[in-house]
């Protein structure tokens, strides 16, 4: 059984969830591992839940391992550190990096979508439609997307701050994560706060904005360390 097998202890760096111990599988290939991580790792509001986004690194060197080739194959030794990192999408034409990682989060599904570049726009890609390139946030699967503006919210960023404004005439409206009333969004633009929400009107659909909390120093495992790997089995 897979359960009597020996595992490899390993610690894993999961963003700000520090030093977490993983007994995984020797056979494991680094996306399987991963896959759990995001699996077991939900209360981190920003993960995703598509392993191919992320990596396994060595903490020590920042080499990633080798997706093709199962850990245990990888000279890892017991205790290794490896950290779970987000790969980068390759930036359109103009577009620059966020100074810090930003999500949107729809709540329902609980997608979250990255912002990997800014200026950024919240719609429906199309490649007939001009700046489809600067499209993060795709949301025609919904089932209220086709409610969604092609071009509906664009996103920047300028000295830090993150400011959302209406690119289209469908309704839009800023949530203040405090509680105080919708803000109608429009061609002037409207700082964001992490906790903010972004409601797309007509498809009834809500964004969360976050902001992630950049990962502390190491810290000693605590006792009782929720294992990543802990459920992973054969098949």
């Amino acid at each position: 059984m897979a359960s009597s097998q020996k595992r490899l202890d390993l610690r894993i760096d999961i963003f700000e969830k520090t030093d977490q111990q993983a007994l995984a599988l020797p056979e494991l290939k680094p996306p399987q591992l991963v896959e759990t991580i995001l699996q077991e790792f939900r209360e981190l509001e920003y993960l995703g839940d598509t392993p191919a986004d992320y990596r396994l690194v060595r903490a020590a060197d920042g080499y990633p391992l080798d997706d093709e080739t199962p850990i245990g194959q990888q000279g890892l030794q017991e205790g290794a550190r490896l950290r779970l990192e987000e790969i980068d999408l390759p930036l359109p034409e103009g577009a620059g990096r966020p100074s810090q990682p930003i999500y949107l989060r729809e709540p329902r599904m609980g997608q979250a979508y990255r912002i990997h570049w800014q200026p950024a726009i919240i719609g429906r890609a199309s490649e007939r439609q001009p700046l489809n390139e600067l499209v993060a946030v795709d949301l025609k699967s919904y089932t209220t997307g086709l409610r969604v503006s092609r071009r509906h919210v664009k996103l920047t960023e300028q000295d830090g701050v993150w400011y959302a404004e209406n690119l289209s005439g469908n309704p839009a409206s800023l949530v203040p994560q405090d509680g105080s009333a919708a803000i109608p969004l429009g061609a002037r633009r409207q700082a964001l706060h992490p906790g903010d929400a972004l409601r797309l009107d007509r498809s009834d659909l809500a964004l969360k904005f976050i902001v992630r909390a950049q990962p502390a120093a190491p810290v000693a495992a605590e006792a009782g360390a929720i294992s990543p790997a802990e459920k992973a089995a054969d098949g």
